[in-house]
């Protein structure tokens, strides 16, 4: 039994070890201190890759610095490369596979056998070897297949496909990125010239309330009176504190995708209001255009192209696969006549069952292709009306436009009476900045109503697919990029439909 037990012993310890082994792959969680030093080391190199203004920001430069430092820009920059390498690989998966060998192998006796005769079934030798009890071998192979060339050819137009689909992808990216940055600058340029307004009209009120409520408390006036002017006076406030909040995000949402801090000082360089509405609209040119340039199309057309090569692989592998192997040899056994030599081979191979599994396999593979062209004409329907959908925004945003223009005009004359009927000393102070935020809200819808023309404009760009940016701009640096981008949102900002150059 002790024997037993002895014997059972190293079978224990190599299972006791072998679970702790296993024990030990579980996943722990992260720790606090683990968590806080990722934190820590990601906000210090946030921190330390903001990249200073130097002087005024332009619309342009704004979307340039977005387009070079945003770092959704920089992710979709890194996949379309990370395809690149992925093609790089898949062509060099086509060649032969060239293999070098060497080895060592001993013993500690002769590997000597004898024969025996297959009648007599009697020794027909003595005992005899020829292999030494230890020798080195090596040897350089040559191994190519023709039917894993044609697989790889295949494979590899698969992946140049795919690094093409990351280029539209990131045409995408780009495009959603230059429209966003765009939005967020307008807002921030126009929070940047109301707010200075904004401000003093919130003291000055919250002064007015707090002198009523003073008042209300010593039985000087009326109780309902002063409970209606202080109603009035609290909507007038919570109106202006919804102002000045909305227009301080715009300029939390810009530094973000500027690649500045939050806190940063912003000097704005608003062009003038060159805003020239195009009267008419073909939007039969435009729709064509969308079916030709969206990234999503497009998208759809490469991967039509991917599944259609799943065809031609299936196709070929049905084929018998023809093999050559070649090589040299060296053996340092003495027993040998020729310790080196040289060999070549060619085999075929052929799987019987593929007559039954090919056909069923370029089925599915030409069923992918169908439901890829499916697929496209349904997304091209949509794009369709994407692009009639953002025409018509286009044109209420126009009317919008005209009307808060006008609307604005009506506000800076009553704002201007109101400051000479305020000097005057025939209204109140009250009175005077409940219309003085009438004219300021003006103001702010007439900017609202050109951002959402500009706004809906860049969005037939968007639908149509058309390039607000140039492709493969932001490889270069800052002040060249933003010139190339000032001359391209030229076009937009004044208010030019995207066309389709020849």
């Amino acid at each position: 039994m002790l024997l037993k037990t002895i014997k059972l012993a190293p079978v224990a310890a190599v299972a006791m070890i072998t679970l702790a082994g296993c024990g030990s792959l579980r996943p722990q969680p992260l720790t606090m201190e683990e968590t806080q030093a990722r934190a820590a080391s990601d906000r210090k190199y946030i921190d330390d890759h903001y990249v200073p203004l130097n002087g005024p920001l332009s619309l342009a430069e704004a979307i340039s610095r977005s387009l070079k430092y945003n770092y959704d820009a920089q992710l979709s920059k890194t996949e379309a490369n990370l395809q690149e390498r992925q093609l790089d690989l898949a062509f060099a998966q086509m060649l032969p596979r060239l293999a070098v060998g060497a080895g060592y192998d001993g013993r500690n006796n002769y590997n000597a056998s004898q024969s025996i005769d297959v009648k007599t079934q009697s020794p027909s030798l003595q005992y005899s070897y020829s292999q030494q009890p230890q020798y080195t071998s090596a040897d350089l192979t040559l191994t190519w297949n023709a039917l894993d060339l044609g697989i790889s050819y295949f494979g590899a137009k698969q992946q140049g496909f795919r690094a093409l689909i990351a280029v539209e992808r990131r045409r995408k990216v780009i495009d959603n990125i230059s429209r966003t940055t765009a939005n967020a600058y307008w807002r921030a340029a126009s929070a940047a010239q109301l707010l200075p307004k904004i401000d003093p009209m919130l003291k000055t009120a919250r002064e007015i309330l707090k002198v009523s409520r003073q008042v209300s408390n010593q039985n000087l006036q009326s109780p309902l009176a002063l409970l209606d002017f202080q109603q009035n006076m609290v909507i007038v406030l919570s109106e202006l504190e919804r102002i000045h909040n909305d227009l301080t995000a715009a300029h939390i949402e810009l530094a973000s995708l500027i690649n500045i801090p939050s806190d940063s000082v912003v000097t704005y360089t608003v062009a003038p209001d060159t805003l020239e509405p195009t009267e008419s609209i073909d939007n039969h040119k435009l729709e064509m255009i969308g079916l030709a340039m969206r990234p999503e199309l497009r998208i759809e057309q490469y991967q039509q192209k991917i599944d259609q090569q799943d065809v031609y692989k299936e196709i070929i592998k049905m084929l018998p696969g023809v093999g050559i192997v070649s090589g040299l040899n060296y053996n340092s056994n003495n027993l040998l006549y020729q310790s080196t030599w040289a060999e070549v081979g060619v085999r075929a191979t052929f799987n019987i069952f593929n007559l039954v599994q090919g056909p069923l396999a370029i089925k599915v593979a030409k069923g992918a292709v169908e439901l890829s062209e499916e697929r496209r004409l349904a997304l091209s329907v949509a794009v369709l009306s994407q692009v009639n959908l953002a025409i018509q925004d286009y044109a209420n945003s126009l009317n919008s436009y005209k009307t808060a223009q006008e609307v604005d005009k009506v506000g800076e004359q009553i704002g201007r009476v109101a400051n000479d009927v305020s000097m005057a000393g025939a209204q109140s102070e009250a009175d005077r900045i409940r219309r003085q935020l009438t004219v300021l809200t003006t103001r702010i819808q007439r900017d609202k109503a050109q951002v959402k023309v500009l706004g809906s404009l860049a969005s037939i760009y968007s639908a149509t697919g058309m390039d607000l940016v140039p492709a493969g701009a932001e490889m270069h640096d800052l002040p060249t990029l933003t010139a190339e981008v000032e001359r391209s949102v030229s076009r937009w900002q004044m208010g030019q439909l995207p066309e389709m150059s020849q």
